[in-house]
């Protein structure tokens, strides 16, 4: 009894710290699975039994602290570039010993171009993965510059409320504008891009995706400060939509992913 309340209590405190929350992370995986190829899709859910992308798209937070996990998946949710927001191999090998997201997609793309040749455990542990490192690219709170860390751990308030801006990015700023909303309602409303728009925003694979996050984020780097109050005028006129482009991003992006690698 004890060892599940202990197991309950990791699993909590790693939701709360979740990239997007279980908000955003569900309805990136939603758009992103309206638009895997009818055969992609029958792939995929060969490995996943049945389950949809939205069903495991918080998985990699909700292991984060249980062995064997903890290791295997670390550094995964955030990644690094320099200030122009570039986001090298020697950066990612300096700062973060190639612990980040985008080398792990690179991999990825990698070990997975045989994938019918391992097991079904191996490629379903990797999709879980990729769905949620793709989603993770986009959420300010979690790009990392080479000139601030830019975690988002320092206190501030917001709404009167304390809290962090970290926690503030991934739930609060999302969720709160949309308090009745289900994902799937929430994909319906982003889920607007042309063909002509998702060609543009799909070129390259994680390295790009992830350098246009930090280019469309950097702009806005310096607008909160420690201590700060933010509110509607402050912060949510600017941020939301903002939030919601890299959500919209993310989502095509992880469509692209894996309609690129399951295409065979």
């Amino acid at each position: 009894m004890r060892k599940g309340l202990v197991l309950l209590a990791t699993l909590m405190l790693s939701l709360s710290c979740a990239a997007w929350g279980r908000f955003g992370h569900t309805t990136i995986a939603e758009i992103a699975e309206r638009h895997l190829k009818p055969d992609v899709k029958e792939r995929i859910m060969h490995y996943t039994k049945g389950q949809h992308l939205a069903d495991f798209a918080l998985f990699m937070d909700s292991v984060v602290n249980i062995p064997p996990y903890k290791q295997a998946l670390k550094g995964w949710h955030a990644t690094i570039v320099d200030v122009k927001c570039r986001c090298t191999k020697s950066i990612r090998e300096s700062v973060r010993k190639s612990r980040d997201g985008v080398t792990a997609m690179e991999d990825f793309r990698k070990s997975l171009k045989n994938y019918k040749e391992l097991d079904d455990s191996t490629v379903f542990l990797a999709i879980k993965c990729i769905v949620h490192i793709v989603a993770d690219f986009h959420c300010p709170s979690h790009i990392r510059y080479e000139d601030k860390g830019n975690d988002g751990k320092e206190p501030i308030k917001y709404f009167k409320k304390k809290t962090t801006i970290h926690k503030v990015w991934d739930t609060a700023l999302i969720q709160g504008e949309h308090k009745k909303w289900t994902y799937k309602m929430y994909a319906d409303k982003l889920d607007t891009f042309s063909e002509k728009e998702i060609k543009r925003v799909t070129k390259g694979w994680a390295k790009e995706w992830f350098e246009d996050a930090a280019r469309d984020f950097r702009p806005y780097l310096y607008r909160v400060e420690p201590s700060m109050t933010l509110g509607r005028e402050n912060f949510v006129e600017w941020a939301l939509p903002l939030a919601e482009k890299q959500i919209q991003k993310a989502s095509y992006q992880l469509a692209y992913a894996l309609n690129t690698i399951f295409a065979k």
